[in-house]
């Protein structure tokens, strides 16, 4: 039979391993909460600068269309694909999520000659004609030096 001051040293000993046990598993959950809370926010900020891709459309010499979405406004970013695909990232597919800074076709040249927006304006890329959408809310065409066709930068 154990010692009954040993046996209470015991029941102290256990009772404060078991504690110390507790603090460390609610130590653990509220670093877990933390971290699901900063990455939460951080894909929020992404998502905010994150285009959607609803169509890719394939035209001669190289040249695509890109239609995507962000927030409420749709995008037409064009891109020239230049035959390899070495050295390119993904291909974009429909739905699927990217990040890629973009310029405007059209605002410049609009502000500079001042152009009233209505007017559809369009232009020439590679040989393929491309201009404004206003009938779909595509109010500018926009240009990724980073996209490789419907490549994505590696």
């Amino acid at each position: 039979m154990l010692n009954p001051i040993k046996n209470q040293k015991m029941k102290l000993l256990f009772k404060r391993s078991n504690k110390s046990l507790h603090l460390c598993i609610l130590l653990v959950c509220v670093l877990l909460i933390c971290c699901k809370t900063a990455e939460k926010k951080e894909m929020t900020r992404h998502s905010d600068s994150c285009f959607i891709v609803e169509k890719i459309k394939r035209h001669k010499n190289g040249v695509y269309v890109i239609y995507a979405h962000r927030n409420d406004s749709v995008f037409k970013i064009i891109s020239y694909y230049n035959g390899n695909k070495k050295g390119s990232g993904e291909k974009l597919s429909k739905g699927m999520s990217f990040i890629v800074p973009i310029e405007s076709v059209f605002g410049d040249f609009e502000r500079t000659y001042n152009v009233v927006p209505p007017c559809n304006v369009m232009m020439e890329f590679r040989g393929v004609a491309i201009g404004k959408e206003p009938d779909s809310g595509i109010d500018d065409v926009w240009f990724s030096k980073d996209l490789n066709g419907p490549y994505l930068p590696q």
